[in-house]
């Protein structure tokens, strides 16, 4: 199935964030729940394999713009032989862009791709936090690769990939992680490295960028509060 969601977000005359485009199709719906925040709603089982979302968001300058889900994702293979299923966010932020998804979570024998590709114009904010649990209680891990790539007024700051779960080239077991977690931050300079059980914080040009892994998810959202100073991102993501 191939699903396209676009929100823009505007500053109108009155300095109020308007949104002139909130349109999904395939997979998602997509609902303004307040006025400066939009959720993701599923219409369909999956993503299965195969399946194929883009997530087209546009935060002009002056707007503000939060992007969250009603619920995890649930990633399924499909039957026989079948390509990964892919989701690529493309954001383009002027503004204040906060992406905050419920996690996904990659059943077995599911494989998925997952891409963030955000371009920052001077005086834009971002931060984007993934979640991603492999497999459901009992089961065997499916396959999760994430890309990231973050260019701030034109010059990349950050292009990172982790691949987690059997036949990644970096999960090797016992040393395995289930879960992960990550955020990426623009506009929030912190030049400092913070450690903390198995989670580090990193400094980028303007900003920082975060992850955390863990045997459980709310282990690995702990432990990327720990290094992230944020104690809200516990509530937010339970």
């Amino acid at each position: 199935m191939r699903t396209l969601v676009e929100v823009v977000a505007r500053c109108d005359a009155r300095g109020r964030t308007v949104l002139p485009v909130v349109r999904a199709s395939g997979q998602y719906a997509v609902r303004r729940t307040g006025p400066t925040t939009v959720h993701l709603v599923a219409t369909a089982f999956g993503p299965l394999g195969g399946d194929d979302a883009e997530i087209r968001l546009v935060v002009e300058a002056g707007a503000r713009l939060s992007v969250r889900s009603v619920a995890a994702a649930v990633v399924l293979p499909a039957r026989g032989e079948s390509p990964p299923s892919r989701q690529l966010v493309r954001a383009e932020v002027a503004g204040a862009l906060d992406l905050a998804p419920e996690p996904t979570v990659v059943t077995a024998r599911a494989v998925h791709l997952a891409e963030l590709s955000a371009d920052v114009a001077d005086g834009g904010v971002l931060t984007a936090t993934e979640q991603v649990l492999l497999g459901r209680v009992g089961e065997a891990p499916g396959r999760w690769t994430g890309t990231t790539r973050v260019v701030c007024e034109g010059r990349p700051v950050l292009h990172t990939a982790v691949g987690l779960g059997p036949g990644a080239p970096a999960w090797l077991p016992p040393v395995a992680p289930r879960a992960y977690v990550s955020t990426v931050a623009v506009g929030d300079p912190r030049p400092e490295v913070e450690t903390g059980v198995d989670a580090v914080r990193l400094p980028l040009p303007g900003g920082w960028v975060a992850t955390a892994w863990a045997g459980e998810l709310h282990d690995a959202v702990d432990r990327l509060a720990s290094v992230t100073r944020d104690p809200q991102l516990v509530e937010v993501t339970r």
